[in-house]
């Protein structure tokens, strides 16, 4: 597999390929025209689409609650919604009908996930403590995961194992489970407080978890030990994710900053975003070359990863605080969610507003783009979610 970090929407493909070339041996002069070929589509594909403006294509109503998570499924067909109403339900994004109601949690299902790339399964995570895979096409629960002793508001699919998966819960613990078996394999219990996400590195062999007890933690799923504990904080941390080359790990807090960790080097910080009131959410692009971060004070910003860690522009324009910021796949814009009832897409370089998704009659507090960047899904506490495209 080669990972293409230097490829850019306006990189010299010629020289890109004598670069892949130069340390990959089957590529020879005589596939260099097939090789520039793919990375020429592949170059396309970074570009936004043409299209400037999303225009609202279906509001999905039946949850009687309060939503929590949105996730699309790979194809972009297909979402899947959790509500305080207890379900989890699946839309056909096309034409905006519901096709399932996944009932059987007896309290708030906070936590909705695939199983990508194959999305064959849908695990959720509920206040009632457990865990529960489905199968998408049936709407049948294949399994109950049992074992933890508070609320569960996070839970994802080891994207390299796809038997295996992680669950993190207000009772300070994160566990792994075998989702065939249902058994738990590996029990993570060294934080002192409330665990709030957990995340599998791409190749799945470690798992990053963030805590109320204001550190992160790096556990090793070979020796169910912890590996790293990040530590600098001065308050709850809000969230924890990595880099696409898991090298990097980025920490937002409510202690109005956040942090990105060099896991080679961790002395200190290798850098830190300042805002003026809690930093509530932090995302990487697709290569990790750029961190957004979203703060109760309105603002998002961006930040360059590369160097000196400079920042590249700030994103004004919210009402209230912005509780989610998350990247095109191309990187080139970003979308925030707000209290003030609206989601606004901007351009990642420039900080313009290009559009404001309106029309929410509640805290928006999660939007998504789909696999190929040409929709959006918003989910408010209006009960409602809508597909924009």
């Amino acid at each position: 597999m080669i990972d293409l970090f230097d490829l850019t929407p306006s990189c010299d493909l010629q020289v890109l390929t004598k670069q892949i070339a130069s340390t990959e041996p089957l590529i020879t002069q005589e596939v260099f025209p097939q090789v520039t070929e793919i990375l020429e589509k592949l170059q396309k594909k970074l570009k936004e689409p043409v299209k400037t403006k999303f225009y609202l294509f279906k509001t999905l109503q039946t949850h009687i609650l309060p939503l929590t998570n949105v996730c699309f499924d790979k194809s972009g067909k297909k979402c899947i919604t959790g509500s305080y109403d207890r379900t989890c339900r699946i839309w056909n994004v096309e034409s905006g009908d519901e096709e399932k109601v996944l009932k059987g949690h007896e309290n708030v299902v906070f936590s909705v996930s695939y199983n990508y790339p194959r999305c064959d399964r849908i695990l959720t995570g509920s206040f009632d403590k457990t865990a529960k895979i489905w199968n998408p096409v049936s709407g049948n629960c294949i399994n109950t995961l049992w074992g933890h002793t508070a609320e569960i508001v996070g839970a994802e699919f080891n994207p390299h194992q796809c038997e295996l998966l992680a669950t993190c819960s207000m009772d300070n613990t994160a566990r792994v489970f075998h989702s065939e078996t249902g058994q738990e394999v590996n029990l993570f219990s060294d934080h002192s407080a409330e665990v709030i996400s957990a995340r599998f590195n791409k190749d799945g062999n470690l798992l990053l978890t963030a805590s109320f007890d204001e550190t992160a933690t790096v556990w090793d799923m070979r020796t169910k030990e912890h590996a790293i504990v990040i530590r600098g904080h001065e308050a709850e941390l809000s969230n924890a994710v990595w880099n696409f080359q898991c090298n990097l790990v980025a920490t937002s807090s409510l202690d109005r900053t956040a942090k990105i960790w060099d896991l080679r080097r961790l002395d200190d910080a290798q850098a830190t975003a300042s805002h003026k009131d809690e930093v509530l959410d932090v995302a990487f692009n697709c290569t990790g070359t750029r961190l957004a971060t979203g703060s109760a004070d309105c603002t998002a910003k961006v930040w360059d990863v590369t160097g000196n860690f400079e920042l590249v522009t700030i994103m004004a324009g919210h009402s209230d605080e912005v509780s989610k910021v998350t990247f095109s796949p191309p990187g080139g814009l970003l979308l925030t969610a707000s209290a003030d009832k609206t989601a606004r897409i901007w351009n990642s370089a420039t900080g313009t507003c290009t559009q404001t998704l309106s029309g929410h009659d509640g805290e928006v507090f999660s939007c998504s783009f789909n696999y190929s960047g040409d929709a959006i899904i918003t989910a408010s506490k209006d009960n409602t979610c809508k597909i924009w495209r």
